[in-house]
């Protein structure tokens, strides 16, 4: 008998792994009536699962217990039988990318008995850029992107922004740790979108003809929701800075997050590379360079071309945006919207709360009363 078959897409991250998570939740129902079992009921069990297996619940903000087990049940769920006996499994979660070793060691010994392929999406290194500070910004920092993009880039890799940046996105040492552990370079794929190519559908199309179904009948995009932009994150970063670390602000933040999206200027919330310095651009290419020749001295199957991993010129990227660029003015606009947003929230959060408590003390009167009744009566 057959193993059934397991793809794995690992990321890389900002490169569309969350329209594929979102899709696989959204189509489940109908993948398991086609043979293929999604076991991440939504994209949140696939990240908890990914956040377990390389231990990052305290910098996620999570407390062991609430993620202790999450991969265990993916795995489980996988191994379930679906309507057909031999269904397939996908998982995918761009926080896999980042895996250590042992990690991806312990991770693909948990798969044993099914046939593992893993899919890696690749992007050019100066996109991967400027969304890792906009990452990192969301995230809590508060480096300006030409400061992060010098600790990023510095050859030492010594800084905390190097380290968490290059865990995941050091092309070549991603796929040779993962490659390493599939013992054959066949059964990793690698997909490099052209520009303006959907990534989440170009990775849906790889990952759709590894287990035997027609892409175009389950479509999955990336995500309609633009990303937060220069200003937003202008003045997110100030915020961070201002917070200082002294308090895990994780929910709240994203709340934040959601605000300034909606009170983003027009015409400066898509993503490009027009905030970093030209300076880079060569170090960006000799960097694309080093990681098409790892791709195909690695020997993976590709789909796509890794000539698409080159950084567009400064010069043709104009002036519509710049990641790190907006004025005070715009920062402080957006900030007083967004203010006054959460202000509103927060006023109808307290009175809700205000209701509720006057609900407990009428109710703990009540339970006194009948106590005193109960005690007088058996008295």
């Amino acid at each position: 008998m057959s193993k059934r078959r397991f793809v794995l897409h690992i990321g890389l991250e900002h490169t569309g792994a969350d329209g594929v998570a979102a899709g696989l939740a959204e189509h489940r129902e109908r993948l398991l009536e086609l043979g293929v079992r999604s076991p991440a009921r939504t994209p949140d069990d696939s990240l908890r699962a990914a956040i377990e297996m390389r231990r990052l619940h305290k910098a996620w903000g999570f407390k062991r217990r609430e993620v202790e087990g999450a991969w265990a049940d993916l795995v489980r769920r996988a191994r379930k039988q679906g309507p057909t006996a031999h269904a397939a499994v996908v998982v995918s979660e761009e926080l896999l990318a980042g895996a250590s070793p042992d990690q991806v060691a312990l991770l693909l010994d948990s798969l044993g008995g099914f046939d593992v392929h893993v899919v890696a999406t690749l992007r050019d290194p100066a996109s991967q850029l400027v969304d890792g500070w906009a990452g990192a910004v969301r995230a809590g920092g508060s480096l300006s992107l030409r400061r992060y993009s010098r600790r990023v880039l510095d050859s030492g890799r010594e800084t905390e922004e190097a380290r968490d940046f290059w865990a995941g996105q050091d092309v070549a040492a991603v796929l040779q740790r993962w490659c390493s552990e599939l013992r054959s370079p066949d059964r990793l794929h690698v997909v490099v979108p052209a520009p303006g190519q959907d990534r989440t559908e170009a990775t849906w199309r790889t990952i759709a003809e590894l287990v035997g179904v027609q892409a175009e009948g389950l479509p999955m995009r990336e995500p309609a929701r633009a990303p937060l932009g220069p200003v937003g994150l202008g003045v997110l970063r100030h915020v961070n800075r201002a917070v200082d670390g002294r308090a895990q602000v994780r929910e709240s933040r994203a709340a934040l997050d959601e605000q300034l999206r909606a009170h983003e200027p027009d015409g400066l919330g898509q993503s490009t590379t027009g905030g970093l310095s030209p300076e880079l651009h060569d170090e960006l290419c000799d960097l694309a360079d080093a990681w098409a020749k790892a791709v195909a001295e690695g020997g993976y199957s590709l789909v796509g071309d890794t000539a698409h991993l080159q950084p567009a010129s400064p010069l043709a990227l104009g002036a519509a945006y710049a990641a790190d660029t907006s004025t005070t003015d715009q920062r402080l606009a957006s900030a007083t919207d967004a203010l006054a947003d959460l202000l509103v929230e927060t006023t109808r959060l307290r009175e809700h709360n205000d209701e509720l408590e006057a609900r407990v003390a009428k109710l703990a009167r009540k339970k006194a009363t009948l106590k005193a009744r109960l005690a007088a009566a058996m008295g």
